[in-house]
């Protein structure tokens, strides 16, 4: 039977065997559970201001319970700071490195891996797997960015070896309200304007609708503009019943920054880090529409099953001057890249929730995903890729626009199915079992097609592959006391490999595994949260390419570390957030042709990271805030022969609020930090990070 074959049988099993762990659930209790239990335990608790992540467990328990490190940026922070994307929110949390590569496409390490799972308000977003970035937005429309740290494959499947992202969006309300903002600043010029609103459509009825845009000329003189639109229709035609309709639609555009050459490891002297060695002509565009239904019905207070479906639609192009290398009489020799993806993916994700007592409380989830993803790829001839050389300094840039050539088209299908379970058991008081585990079987197949020309005949090529993967992850979680928790856990992860082989062979999964100690406080009414984590983190089976289409499964890669986190609310007008991450990351096994990485520090993961914000409110409606960011010494390549320094970051807002309205002022880098660099491509090329910025913000909240 082909993959695409195996697709109906393969959903309607995991369809039927949910349903029968849904319906014996049920069945096994008609009552809630009596005493002390995680059924009992508030879901809608809040730890400094903040709701319940459910990232750490796929369900809304509250975060004592959970035997993981989670960490969560919120709405408001990102007020607070004056983020305006994706990679300035993450890179406030600890053990996080994200990156801007090439302009405009996003990526990140989490504890020293680039292997990590994203989800949108729980759906998976494949490509960040299969091609490791993609394009991402503002901000606009995001309530809050829920981090999961360590291996997590036992809850959503394949990847996840660093941990998981998941971007939740703001939700419809009963109440009548609105928000929006007008933003100007930067270095050179930055405009950004958001909105939303929400309220009630009848008696079963609600709404929300959010937009945002942003337009940015840096101060490299790389624009960006982005633009997006999200809707969401609340229905609750019956007490137990709620059916959420959610549709988006985003437009992208970037004029691409491929960075700073090296040279012998550093920028050579004579390069403003303000140069910008890509053409007019090069560009980064797409659009991306996205649909979410979900459907959830709670016969019983104590259980309820949930039916979400996505579809998503993301096709891009990419043309720019990509490699930069140091030529002769202080001149950059550059060459033109080119790509263009289109993505469709489909998901279904069966769930069934259900607290009760058979021998012992439980809090439990069983459920079944679904996944298929379908991409299309052109592929253009790259043997005349030579561009115009510029010299180090500013000068008029004499090449003209330049053709691609599409010579062929690559078609990848990927079908998974995954069956899973979650159980938080309470053995004795204070004493709590969290065990989770999945069944995964995905297929993959691409057919690779090269166009008839002058000089070659048409041809076609087609590969599949296929994989099998049971993960857990098991954890113990004691509580001597309402304010203080310790958990131990360990959980696997596998990423499977897609890589063809010239000799056919299939390779094995890579896999992760974790352990991890952890300590919580939750002291003063829940206002101060402190969160400790000390893991030992390991991906083996890694690929190693030997030669020119061989491949080998000898590499190995461990990373240990320590990661602490406080949000606290003392009083009412004090807010802090204070991180830190120690990571220590290393190839144990790695021997290339050319190298022996074994020892070597992978890139873009920093020894030391710290990170803490504060902000006050005054009853008189003046407000400030603070903050710092310090990233340590990393490196831009495995080979760690291009280094980048740590640098570190001071930041301070101011606040004024009338109202309804409140006037911001943010200031980044306000002592001028110059030569720190914050992503890097090719291994040799590097982004300098932005001077001073500020920004200036008008919002008004109902």
């Amino acid at each position: 039977m082909t993959l695409r074959g195996r697709t109906y049988a393969g959903f309607v099993v995991g369809g039927l065997v949910t349903a029968g762990a849904i319906s014996q659930a049920f069945a096994q209790s008609s009552t809630p559970s009596s005493g002390q239990s995680p059924a009992e335990t508030p879901a809608d608790v809040q730890v400094a201001g903040r709701r319940n992540p459910s990232v750490g467990s796929r369900m809304r328990e509250p975060l004592r319970d959970v035997p993981a490190t989670v960490n969560v940026v919120t709405n408001r922070e990102i007020e607070e700071r004056g983020t305006t994307d994706v990679v300035g929110a993450l890179s406030w949390v600890p053990g996080v490195q994200p990156q801007l590569e090439y302009g405009g496409f996003t990526s990140m390490t989490i504890r020293g891996f680039g292997d990590y799972t994203t989800l949108v308000d729980g759906f998976r977003d494949a490509r960040f797997q299969l091609v490791g970035s993609a394009p991402t937005g503002n901000t606009a429309g995001i309530d809050r960015i829920e981090v999961l740290k360590g291996p997590a494959s036992a809850l959503y499947g394949y990847g996840g070896v660093g941990g998981v992202v998941n971007f939740l969006h703001k939700q419809p309300s009963r109440r009548f309200g609105y928000e929006g903002s007008l933003s100007l600043g930067g270095p050179t010029l930055l405009r950004r304007a958001t909105m939303g609103v929400t309220g009630p459509l009848g008696d079963s009825l609600a709404f929300r609708a959010d937009a945002g845009i942003v337009d940015d000329d840096n101060f490299r003189r790389a624009r960006s503009s982005n633009a997006n639109v999200t809707a969401a229709l609340e229905w609750r035609p019956a007490e137990r019943h709620r059916v959420l309709l959610r549709v988006s639609y985003q437009k992208i555009h970037f004029s691409t920054d491929t960075g700073l050459p090296t040279e012998q490891g550093s920028v050579p002297d004579g390069i403003p880090l303000d140069r910008r060695f890509n053409t007019p002509w090069d560009y980064l565009d797409g659009s991306f529409y996205d649909t979410q239904l979900e459907y959830s019905y709670a016969p019983v207070d104590h259980a309820k099953w949930v039916v979400r479906l996505g579809f998503s639609h993301n096709p891009y192009e990419y043309k720019s001057a990509e490699t930069l290398s140091v030529g002769v009489d202080r001149t950059v020799n550059r060459q033109w890249f080119a790509l263009g993806h289109e993505w469709n993916q489909l998901s279904l994700q069966l769930e069934g929730h259900w607290r009760g007592k058979v021998i012992v409380p439980h809090r439990a989830l069983v459920g079944y995903d679904f996944g298929y993803t379908l991409s299309h790829h052109p592929r253009f001839a790259l043997d005349q890729t030579d561009l115009a050389p510029l010299p180090f300094r500013d000068a008029l840039d004499p090449q003209g626009d330049y053709a691609t050539n599409k010579v062929g088209r690559r078609t990848q299908h990927q079908i998974t199915h995954g069956l899973f379970a979650y159980d938080t058991m309470q053995l004795v008081n204070g004493v709590k079992l969290a065990v989770s585990g999945r069944l995964d079987r995905w297929g993959y197949d691409t057919e690779t097609k090269t166009y008839a020309t002058p000089e070659r005949a048409a041809s076609e090529t087609s590969a599949d592959r296929d994989a099998f993967a049971a993960t857990f992850r098991t954890g113990l979680v004691l509580q001597p006391s309402t304010w203080l928790t310790f958990y131990g856990v360990a959980g696997t992860a596998f990423t499977p490999v897609r890589t063809v082989p010239t000799d056919g062979r299939t390779l094995d999964p890579e896999r992760g595994r974790q352990y991890e100690l952890g300590a919580r406080v939750d002291a003063f009414d829940r206002r101060v949260h402190f969160d400790f984590a000390a893991y030992n983190l390991k991906k083996t089976h890694v690929v190693v390419s030997r030669h020119a289409g061989e491949y080998d499964q000898a590499g190995s890669q461990t990373s240990r570390g320590i990661e602490a986190s406080l949000t606290a609310e003392p009083i009412e007008p004090l807010s802090l957030r204070i991180g830190y991450a120690y990571t220590l990351a290393r190839y144990d096994r790695y021997v290339t042709p050319d190298a022996d990485f074994a020892g070597k520090t992978p890139a873009y993961v920093p020894d030391h990271s710290l990170t803490a914000w504060g902000t006050y409110r005054f009853p008189w409606g003046l407000g400030a805030g603070a903050g710092v960011r310090v990233v340590g010494d990393q490196w831009a390549n495995v080979e760690n022969t291009v280094p980048m320094p740590a640098y570190a970051l001071v930041s301070a807002a101011g606040y004024y609020k009338v109202g309804q309205f409140e006037f911001a002022v943010n200031v980044d880098n306000i002592f001028g930090a110059e030569r720190y660099f914050v992503s890097a491509i090719n291994g040799t090329q590097v982004t300098p990070g932005a001077p001073r910025t500020v920004l200036f913000t008008l919002r008004i909240k109902s």
